[in-house]
């Protein structure tokens, strides 16, 4: 697997992960699966920061992989874009 599809997998299940732990929050507050995704989404963050600080030199991203949630996403997407400036 390359590194790139690992972490689009990895920042998926990062956001997915967060979402159902809020939705858990907002709604019943089943400690089951707070302690069953919770795990889960921490690893999913952290892989995205060490996929993240692998591909890329630029602070920008590397701080960007840092944002809960939403950072592997926004990550992707400046990586997408620094290949795609350098490839031109």
């Amino acid at each position: 697997m390359q590194p790139f599809q690992a972490l689009r997998i990895a920042a998926a299940v990062e956001l997915a992960t967060l979402a159902v732990l809020l939705i858990n929050l907002a709604t019943v507050h089943w400690p089951a699966v707070s302690s069953v995704v919770g795990p889960t989404h921490g690893c999913a963050y952290l892989l995205v920061i060490i996929l993240t600080v692998q591909q890329s030199r630029a602070t920008r991203t590397r701080a960007t992989a840092l944002v809960p949630g939403i950072g592997g996403v926004l990550a992707m997407r400046q990586l997408a874009r620094a290949r795609q400036d350098a490839s031109t």
